[in-house]
């Protein structure tokens, strides 16, 4: 009976701190929902490169800074940095640059990414959050 308060005490604690828990954000800023690996097809082409892979990792992390991203394709394609993204709504990101040759989207778990840059071309189309 003398070890039946403690444990008792115990579980409680533990059951605080793991509700608590539950309700903490890690990025104050909402990038949270910009970040994070897809699955999908990636399609490159400069001069000398061409490639096009299905079912390929892509990752998407926080470039310097909580303003820009990175855009990591694991597949022997050039990485996208500086990314610039603005909140649309709850599930949805889209890159701020004004320049239409680079489109980034971010729609829920899909992402599709429409980007040329120096003669380089990256596309994305309808890739899902892993």
């Amino acid at each position: 009976m003398k070890l039946f308060k403690p444990l008792i005490a115990f579980f409680l604690c533990l059951i605080t701190v793991v509700s608590c828990k539950k309700n903490e954000t890690t990025d104050a800023d909402g990038s949270a929902g910009i970040s994070g690996s897809f699955i999908g097809r990636v399609q490159f082409q400069d001069n000398s490169l061409s490639v096009d892979r299905s079912n390929r990792l892509i990752r998407i992390l926080p470039d310097g800074g909580s303003q820009s991203f990175k855009i990591e394709f694991f597949t022997g394609v050039p990485n996208i940095t500086g990314v610039r993204f603005e909140k649309f709504n709850d599930t949805t990101w889209i890159s701020n640059d004004t320049i239409k040759l680079k489109d980034v989207k971010i729609r829920g778990k899909l992402l599709t990414i429409n980007y040329q840059l120096d003669g380089q071309t990256w596309h994305v189309i309808d890739a899902i959050r892993k």
